[in-house]
């Protein structure tokens, strides 16, 4: 019978706590009846964004004690993709778990023509024979299960990336306000996940993380037609909320 690795799931009480204090930090940014409001469309000034997208946003990076948060397109999968796009080049080389990899993350790797090195996270021996004897320019780590055997321990894996000064892009996909923390929680570079698997609009991805690459996929998205608008980022505020 094969033994398997669950993810530990926070308390009911330990819950709560995280939905008051989401609420305390909307409070700090949204003022009387604002979030009640659907929120802008297109380009404004001065942020290049719907106001109420880029408020959101600092809800969701201050909650996560992050630099910066962007809100994109494509879901869960998107947010992936872009973080990809900001830290990796055509023919550079990413770390992943030796495990498949999800098909439209699969789909971007093939599509950026980029080197994949696979290391068993379950084997912090070989993890570490891999980071010491390959250039590698990022990695993706995944929070849920990718195979009934996985048994790592997600914060140290990204400790121990980080230590090889490789920036960490975690998947973060139904973890999400069920367990502790989150990748950016824990020193990576990124945190991505979908708004819809948290109640929010079907097209919501979220990027939570270092400035320097929110920026750079702010950049990528520059026209108005490209970004969140402010009804989808309300929509996908108070999913997560909920």
């Amino acid at each position: 019978m094969m033994k398997s690795y669950c993810l530990e799931s926070i308390s009911l009480e330990e819950a709560k706590e995280k939905q008051f204090s989401l609420v305390d930090t909307i409070t700090e940014v949204f003022e009387g009846d604002q979030f009640l409001q659907l929120g802008e469309l297109g380009v404004c000034s001065p942020y290049n964004e719907p106001l109420t997208t880029y408020k959101v946003e600092e809800v969701l990076a201050k909650y996560f004690h992050a630099e910066k948060a962007a809100l994109v397109s494509g879901a869960g999968t998107g947010a992936i993709r872009w973080s990809i796009l900001a830290l990796c080049k055509s023919n550079d080389t990413i770390l992943v778990h030796k495990a498949p990899i999800y098909p439209t993350t699969k789909a971007t790797v093939e599509s950026m023509n980029l080197n994949v090195v696979y290391a068993d996270f379950n084997n912090i021996t070989e993890l570490n024979k891999v980071l010491n004897t390959t250039e590698i320019t990022a990695a993706l780590v995944q929070y849920t299960r990718q195979q009934p055997q996985d048994c790592y321990d997600y914060k140290a894996i990204i400790e121990i990336i980080n230590a090889k000064h490789i920036p960490v892009i975690t998947d973060d996909n139904y973890a999400v306000m069920k367990v502790k923390g989150i990748g950016v929680e824990y020193g990576a570079a990124v945190s991505c996940f979908s708004s819809f698997k948290l109640l929010g609009p079907e097209n919501v991805g979220v990027v939570i993380g270092s400035a320097v690459v929110i920026d750079y996929i702010k950049k990528m998205n520059y026209s108005g037609g490209s970004k969140i608008q402010g009804h989808q980022a309300m929509e996908a505020l108070r999913g997560l909320v909920y």
